[in-house]
């Protein structure tokens, strides 16, 4: 009976890893692409910040 849930889990669950042309990635692949998105976002962030902040100065005073 395990085998029937499971085989039915694999039908509805995606693959791990993330597929790029049809392929799966391997997860340690796929882990190391999304902490980088994650870093890449958070220096936008940062970014955008330190854009707002710095829209109400100016450098002549």
């Amino acid at each position: 009976m395990s085998r029937l849930k499971n085989f039915a889990r694999s039908l509805t669950e995606p693959r791990n890893g993330a597929s790029a042309d049809g392929r799966a990635l391997g997860l340690g692949l796929s882990t190391a692409l999304t902490e980088q998105r994650k870093d890449a976002e958070a220096q936008a962030a940062v970014a955008r910040t330190l854009r707002k902040d710095a829209e109400g100065h100016s450098i002549h005073g």
